[in-house]
C-alpha cells in the first residue's frame, strides 16, 4: 500500500499535502485553504479521504466517482482500505480524461471485506472525488468524499428504532495512517445519554460503529467522536426500510465545528425535512437561530434554539406555524455567542403512489467562496446559489462542454438573498457546471431521480473563507 506508507510519512514528516490543508500555516495565493470546519474539501485536494461503504449485497454498496474538472488529463492512484483481518487491499491508477468521470467499483480492489472505503491520491490535474452508495433495497445517495483528517467529528442525527421502523445507523472510522487512532464517542439521544470510552480504530483500516446496537429504539441520537490518539475521516449511514418508506442517507461527519452554518436546500411541504443542532460543548450554553432565507421579499422572524452544554435541539420545520405558505428556504443557523455549533438537515422525499421515501441529508457548509464547481445530473434538482453579504453580487454561471466553457447565465443576487438554477438550464446529460462570482457566495446542489434523492454542496474551487 504504497500511497498509505507515503501519507504517514508525510504526516509524520508534518510536509502535510493539500489533504491535511487543515494543519496548514500561509499558503501562496495560487491555491485555496480549506477551513478546517469544511466537510468537503476544494479542487486543488492532493489527496481525498473516502470512509465508504458495504461489500455488495450490503447496507451501501460503495462505489468512489473521479470527476475531472481540469482542461487537461488527469491521473490518480486509488488505494483500497478494508475492515478487519484479510486479503491486503490494492491500488490501481485510474486516468481521466478532461471533463470526463471515472467510476471505480471499491470491492474489486477490496476483496472480501463487509466494510470498505478508499483514498485517493490526485498525482496529476484537478479532481473531485465522490462517493456512490447503492441500498440493498431501491434508494441509493451519494457524497463529497473529505479532503481533511480531524480528530473531532460530529455526527448530528440518525435513527436506530429498527424492530418498530426498519432504521439502522452505522458511523464508518476510516484510519489511512499506521499508527491505530484511539476515539471517545458521547450520544446525546432522546433516550438518553452514553458513551463508548476508548474505541480503537486499527491503522488502514475502516472501523465500523454500529450505533443501532449502541443506543437501541432511538428516534433520534447524536454522536460525537474525540479522537484521543490520532486522526481519522468519518461518515454516517442512515437506512430505512418499512411499509411506509425506503431510504438511504450516506451523509459526512462534520470536522471541527463552526458558529455559522449555511443549508442551501429545505422544504417543509414537498418533502418532511428535520433539522437538527448540536451543541458539543461540555461547559457552554448556545444560543442559536435559524435564519429563514426565502425566494422573493417575503421575510421571517428567525427560529431561536437555546441549546445546553452537550445537548441537542430538533426542528421539524412541518411543525413551524410561522412558515405557513413557504415551501422551499435555506437556512442560516447562527450561534449568536459564537460557541461552536454542528448542524444536519434530514429529509423524505415521497414519490407518488409508491410506498418509497427517498432519505437524504447534508451537513451544511461554514464556507463560502468566490468559485465553485457543480457536478449535477441531468433529471430533476439543480443548484441553489446564496449570497451571504450586504451588497448585490451578479454570479457568472458556465458550463463545460467538450471540453470548453459556454456561458449559461448570470444571476444577479441582492444581500442575503438566493437563486435557483435548476438542472434543465444545462445542455449536458450530466453537467459540470462552474459558478463564479465577485464576492464570496455559496452553492448548494440536489439531485433527484427515480432512486436517488441526494443533497450536495458544491466543491470550492478559490477564494475560500469562512462563513461569517
Amino acid at each position: 500500500m504504497k500511497l498509505l506508507r507515503a501519507l504517514v510519512v508525510a504526516l509524520i514528516a508534518a510536509a502535510v499535502v493539500g489533504a491535511f490543508v487543515a494543519d496548514q500555516g500561509e499558503r501562496p495565493d495560487r491555491d485555496v485553504v480549506v477551513e478546517p470546519q469544511q466537510a468537503a474539501g476544494t479542487v486543488d485536494a492532493g489527496v481525498w479521504f473516502c470512509p465508504g461503504g458495504s461489500e455488495p449485497g450490503g447496507v451501501a454498496e460503495i462505489g468512489i466517482e473521479l470527476i475531472n474538472v481540469g482542461s487537461t488529463p488527469a491521473s490518480t492512484l486509488v488505494a483500497g482500505v478494508r475492515s478487519g483481518p484479510g486479503i491486503d487491499a490494492r491500488d490501481v491508477s485510474v486516468p481521466i480524461a478532461s471533463g470526463e468521470r471515472e467510476l471505480v467499483r471499491v470491492a474489486d480492489i477490496v476483496p472480501e471485506s463487509p466494510w470498505m472505503g478508499a483514498v485517493v491520491e490526485v498525482l496529476e490535474g484537478s479532481v473531485i472525488v465522490e462517493q456512490t452508495a447503492i441500498g440493498d433495497t431501491t434508494d441509493t445517495d451519494r457524497t463529497t468524499c473529505h479532503t481533511a483528517t480531524s480528530d473531532t467529528w460530529v455526527l448530528a442525527s440518525g435513527a436506530t428504532r429498527v424492530a418498530e421502523f426498519g432504521e439502522t445507523n452505522t458511523i464508518l472510522v476510516l484510519n489511512p495512517f499506521l499508527e491505530d487512532a484511539v476515539l471517545d464517542v458521547r450520544f446525546d439521544a432522546d433516550v438518553g445519554v452514553d458513551s463508548l470510552p476508548g474505541v480503537v480504530a486499527p491503522a488502514r483500516r475502516v472501523t465500523p460503529i454500529d450505533v443501532t446496537e449502541a443506543v437501541t429504539v432511538a428516534g433520534r441520537v447524536t454522536a460525537v467522536i474525540d479522537v484521543v490518539a490520532g486522526r481519522v475521516a468519518v461518515n454516517r449511514i442512515q437506512a430505512v426500510a418499512n411499509d411506509a418508506q425506503v431510504g438511504l442517507a450516506v451523509a459526512p461527519g462534520s470536522p471541527e465545528l463552526a458558529p455559522v452554518w449555511f443549508l442551501p436546500n429545505v422544504n417543509r411541504t414537498v418533502r418532511s425535512d428535520v433539522i437538527t443542532v448540536v451543541n458539543p460543548s461540555t461547559t457552554s450554553e448556545a444560543k442559536v437561530d435559524l435564519e429563514i432565507i426565502a425566494d422573493g421579499t417575503i421575510s421571517f422572524d428567525p427560529i431561536e434554539l437555546t441549546l445546553r452544554p452537550g445537548r441537542t435541539a430538533v426542528v421539524r420545520l412541518a411543525d413551524e406555524e410561522r412558515l405557513e405558505g413557504l415551501e422551499s428556504m435555506s437556512i442560516v443557523a447562527r450561534s449568536l455567542d459564537g460557541v461552536p455549533v454542528a448542524v444536519m438537515n434530514e429529509s423524505y422525499l415521497p414519490f407518488g403512489d409508491r410506498p418509497v421515501s427517498n432519505l437524504s441529508a447534508t451537513v451544511g457548509t461554514s464556507t463560502m467562496a468566490t468559485s465553485w464547481l457543480a457536478p449535477i445530473e441531468q433529471d430533476e434538482g439543480g443548484l441553489v446559489i446564496y449570497n451571504p453579504s450586504i451588497g448585490i453580487v451578479t454570479a457568472s454561471v458556465s458550463e463545460f462542454i467538450d471540453g470548453e466553457l459556454v456561458h449559461v447565465a448570470d444571476v444577479e443576487l441582492g444581500g442575503g438573498r438566493r437563486a435557483i438554477l435548476e438542472s434543465s438550464a444545462f445542455a449536458g446529460d450530466r453537467p459540470l457546471v462552474l459558478v463564479d462570482a465577485p464576492s464570496a457566495v455559496v452553492v448548494g446542489r440536489e439531485l433527484r431521480g427515480v432512486s436517488v434523492h441526494a443533497q450536495l454542496l458544491a466543491v470550492p474551487a478559490g477564494g475560500v473563507e469562512p462563513l461569517g
